[in-house]
Parts: C-alpha cells; structure tokens; sequence
C-alpha cells in the first residue's frame, strides 16, 4: 500500500499520540502558555477566553467543566473529529477523495459561529452570562 492512501489514518494515530502526550505533560504546556493579550488590554472576553482550561478539563474527560469554560472550543474539536471520523472511513473504503468536499458556506459558517461566540459571551445578561469561563 502505498503511504499517502492512508494518509488521514495516518494523521488520526498521530492526533492521538499527541493527545496522550498532552494529558500527560499537560501542566508543564499550560503554565508556558501566557495569558489572554485581549482579556488583559480590554476587559472582554475574546473567543479563545478559557480555551486552555478547556483543554485541560477535556484531556481530563470532564465535558461538562470543559463546556463551562469554553463551549467553542468543545464544538470545534467535536467537528473536527467528525471530520477526521469521515475521512478515515472513506479512505478504508477506498473512496476518492477521502475527505468530504466541504462547501464554502461551512467555513463562513465557522467563523460567523466564533465571532458571534466572541461577542455574546460578553453580553452582561443571563443566558449570555453561562459562555463566561467559570
């Protein structure tokens, strides 16, 4: 077989290589990492406000703890494995190309997604309240 055939399997084991390796050194990576430039100059949260925590809480297997700290950083991984998930079925099946061809409006979908994550999780009211990390 040739390598690039298998090239989304191949991707996948080293997702999770990396993943074990995190859980392992996670703390030593989260304590290297600095503090949010936007939080601190503004007072705001900015999208990525908790990802980090969120990280840490689901390399831990806590979801719901990750979803109080930053529930975009939770879809987003979802999606992403999703993604990865479809890949690598197509690939064994043979399927060209492995990957799902994506239409644009899914990438202008994300990003709408996370700015307006960005700006109702400063929202000073309850619901909007719940997106703050906590």
């Amino acid at each position: 077989m040739h390598p690039r055939r298998w090239r989304w399997t191949l991707l996948a084991m080293a997702a999770v290589a990396s993943v074990l390796a995190l859980h392992h050194g996670w703390a030593r990576v989260a304590n290297a990492l600095p503090a949010c430039s936007f939080r601190r100059l503004t007072g705001l949260y900015c999208p990525g406000c908790g990802g980090t925590r969120c990280t840490g809480k689901l390399l831990k297997g806590d979801l719901a703890g990750a979803l109080s700290m930053n529930a975009i950083v939770v879809i987003l991984a979802a999606v992403a494995i999703t993604l990865l998930g479809i890949a690598i079925a197509r690939e064994w099946k043979g399927r060209a190309p492995a990957f799902p061809i994506l239409p644009t409006w899914f990438a202008w979908g994300i990003t709408g997604l996370i700015v307006v994550f960005g700006l109702v999780r400063n929202l000073p009211w309850w619901p909007f309240t719940l997106l703050v990390p906590h």
